[in-house]
């Protein structure tokens, strides 16, 4: 199929961007790569009148150090991230991350911007930046704005993204050196979009651990970093603990997870944890 037709710019400002899309009234979209949404336009599940493309503004491509934190432009690839071609403040959570979304053709055009600005749940970038506790910058026709990557993602497709908001950047706060992560996604096969996900990074002032791909906002598990700042080591019979953990975690959420689901978050994030440990992830079982 092909899409509907519809119009396309390439704005040479962020600014002059947001003036398109707000002379648009709301029958305009951001294309920053386009891996996601172009597929999208062509089987018609989405249409608009017009798209704002952003991917060849100098300031959205561009990544800096700034010490204790990197920024990254929005329109920076997965390539990039997976080469080291950009810094990374991850100890090599981001290129891991990179490498293992869909295929080296995607990576090559596909962004971090576009990626989190869609919101599709089962996408990566969404619980790696929460785990990182990253910010997520954009400008509209209020001006800048800015919001932690935890509270980014209100509902599936759905951010804190106004109609006429651009997302510029993202701020990623430098891990410890000593920090330890360990990342899982259960998919079908290498590249797809996760069926279940987990991340868990342990450093020196606190833990981290998050789901993805949970049909919504990735969920934070604080029961689960709390357990795993009194853990020494890794041993398979942590993993019925930090089940019972992840579980009173979802729902103090106020979020759930069908039986199918709940199992299989519960694997990825014992494998995260082992990962973290250095040990070797548990064998799939309903044990983890």
């Amino acid at each position: 199929m092909k899409p509907a037709p519809i119009a396309y710019v390439r704005p040479d400002t962020v600014e002059r961007a947001v003036g398109l899309l707000s002379e648009s009234g709301g029958e305009a979209k951001v294309l920053a790569g386009g891996q996601s949404l172009v597929p999208m336009l062509n089987l018609r599940i989405a249409a608009f009148e017009r798209l704002v493309d952003v991917t060849g503004l100098p300031g959205l491509r561009s990544a800096s150090d700034e010490g204790s934190e990197v920024r990254l432009g929005a329109c920076v690839t997965h390539e990039r991230i997976q080469t080291g071609d950009v810094p990374d403040p991850s100890n090599g959570l981001m290129p891991s991350t990179a490498s293992r979304i869909a295929y080296q053709a995607v990576r090559n055009r596909g962004t971090i911007g576009g990626s989190l600005a869609l919101a599709d749940p089962a996408a990566d970038w969404l619980a790696t930046m929460a785990a990182l506790g990253a910010a997520i910058e954009w400008v509209g026709p209020d001006g800048p704005g800015s919001c932690p990557a935890e509270a980014f993602v209100e509902a599936a497709y759905t951010t804190r993204l106004g109609l006429y908001d651009v997302l510029t950047g993202i701020r990623i706060p430098r891990l410890h050196p000593d920090a330890r992560w360990g990342t899982y996604k259960l998919c079908r096969k290498t590249g797809e979009f996760a069926h279940a996900m987990a991340i868990a990074i342990r450093q020196p002032g606190g833990c981290r651990a998050f789901l993805g791909a949970t049909e919504g906002a990735p969920i934070r598990l604080p029961a689960v970093e709390d357990m795993l700042a009194g853990l020494r080591g890794w041993d398979a019979s942590d993993a019925a603990r930090l089940g019972e953990a992840m579980a009173a975690d979802v729902a103090a959420a106020g979020r759930s997870l069908s039986d199918v689901h709940a199992w299989q978050s519960r694997t990825c994030l014992a494998r995260a944890v082992a990962m973290s440990f250095g040990a070797a992830p548990p064998r799939l079982g309903r044990a983890a």
